[in-house]
């Protein structure tokens, strides 16, 4: 019997292109192989090295072996006064300020979502503050704070709010420069959320609008009815993504105090980088990440429970 033509032209074209297809698969590996070992290198493997350091007795400072203590730096770090002083600010700062910004945020996001003449310029007006490094953010804000001729001061004095003559100290101790931060922070991050809430609402048929106002819907009852209902999923990302910023503060605060405890994050660098002690400073880094998560994880069950 004579074979197709036919069919060995095509089992000859369907194996090319098979050698084909796998070259192209193996040319695209080579070409990301730096890519995941850069990945690799600054993310996996630290994580990894910093989870291994918590078990082990770990200073740089120190002239003496590596050794294995097992849970003893997680046990030291829980009976730490000054870790739970800043895992307090540290939560305050984190709920209050993603508060704020979410309530701002929110009605930034249905003014910008009107329509009126020069939106488009005050949509990007309002990226400004959030597009400042969060060095000067800290340097703009705590040049504002400052005593006697700073802008805050002379505000507080022009609506007699305070005394002419009184010359406050606004950053005087740690707890009121947790306050001061978190005003800081909230004019600068309040533009992030009211982008993603702005997408949000864009994505919302008018539809929905119009059959409300037909029902005699006001202003509050189609916020409440739609427009909240319809933006949680957006609401949710926004939340989880400035929790997880608002919980890691330490840069603006190195500009505002020398204060270690007054965040997790700075405690743990001024542990890691200050005194060198890697080991103790890596179980602080992942009691604080497990911290994280169960904030993100109330976040969106109280969230999930209001809307059902």
């Amino acid at each position: 019997m004579f074979s197709n033509p036919l069919h060995k032209q095509k089992r000859i074209s369907s194996r090319a292109f098979l050698n084909r297809q796998r070259k192209d698969y193996i040319l695209a590996l080579f070409f990301l192989l730096p890519t995941f070992y850069v990945l690799f290198k600054t993310y996996i493997f630290p994580i990894y090295q910093s989870f291994i350091w918590s078990f082990f007795k770990y200073n740089l400072m120190e002239n003496t072996d590596t050794s294995f203590v097992g849970i003893r730096n997680y046990s030291d770090i829980l009976q730490s006064t000054e870790f739970w002083v800043s895992m307090k600010r540290t939560i305050y700062f984190t709920g209050v300020s993603v508060f704020l910004e979410l309530i701002f945020g929110f009605f930034c996001a249905l003014l910008l979502n009107e329509i009126f003449k020069g939106r488009i310029i005050f949509r990007v007006i309002i990226i400004i503050p959030w597009a400042l490094l969060t060095l000067v953010n800290g340097l703009l804000w705590k040049y504002i704070y400052q005593p006697g001729y700073g802008a805050f001061t002379q505000l507080l004095r022009f609506l007699h709010i305070i005394d002419p003559n009184s010359n406050p100290v606004w950053l005087s101790n740690s707890d009121n420069i947790i306050n001061f931060v978190i005003l800081s922070d909230v004019w600068k991050c309040t533009p992030f959320i009211t982008l993603i809430l702005l997408a949000g609402m864009q994505s919302i048929s008018g539809n929905l609008y119009e059959a409300a106002m037909i029902d005699g819907a006001g202003f509050w009852a189609k916020i409440r009815l739609i427009t909240i209902p319809q933006l949680l999923p957006s609401i949710i990302i926004a939340i989880v993504l400035r929790t997880m910023g608002a919980f890691k503060v330490y840069d603006i605060l190195t500009v505002f105090t020398g204060d270690p405890t007054t965040s997790v994050s700075y405690l743990t660098f001024n542990n890691a980088f200050r005194y060198f002690y890697l080991g103790n400073a890596s179980a602080m880094a992942w009691i604080s990440t497990l911290f994280m998560l169960l904030l993100i994880i109330i976040y969106i069950r109280i969230l999930k429970r209001n809307t059902e």
